[in-house]
C-alpha cells in the first residue's frame, strides 16, 4: 500500500480546475494537496476534487478540505467534491461534513452546476 498521494490535473475549464486524487489523504499528504492547489488557485476560481481513488482520509485530510473550502469562498470561488470513494464517503457521513461540503456524484454534474 502506498503512503503517497498522486494528484493529476485533469483539466482547467474556464474558471474551474479539476483535480483527481489517488492514495491517502492524511497528515503526510495533506500539505501536498494544499501546496498543489495554491499553485493553481486564482481569484474567483472554482475547484473540483475527484476523490474516487482516495483510499484513506484522516483528520488532516478533512482539515485540508475545510481549509480549501474556506480559502476559495474568501476569493469568491467554490470547492466541490465528486465521486467519493467508500472510505471518504464513510468519514464524510460519520462527521456530517456533507452539511458543509458540496458533493456531486460525477465531475460532469459538478461542472454543469458551476457553469449554470
Amino acid at each position: 500500500m502506498s503512503n503517497d498521494l498522486e494528484i493529476s490535473q485533469v483539466e482547467n475549464r474556464g474558471r474551474t480546475a479539476v483535480l483527481r486524487l489517488k492514495g491517502r489523504l492524511d497528515v503526510k499528504t495533506a500539505p501536498i494537496l494544499l501546496q498543489r492547489v495554491a499553485e493553481i488557485q486564482a481569484n474567483g476560481q472554482n475547484l473540483i476534487l475527484n476523490l474516487a481513488q482516495v483510499s484513506f482520509m484522516g483528520s488532516s485530510g478533512i482539515g485540508a478540505l475545510l481549509v480549501l473550502v474556506e480559502q476559495f469562498q474568501e476569493q469568491a470561488g467554490t470547492v466541490r467534491l465528486v465521486a467519493l470513494s467508500p472510505a471518504v464517503h464513510s468519514v464524510v457521513t460519520l462527521l456530517n461534513l456533507d452539511r458543509f461540503l458540496t458533493i456531486d456524484p460525477t465531475e460532469g454534474e459538478a461542472l454543469a452546476e458551476l457553469e449554470a
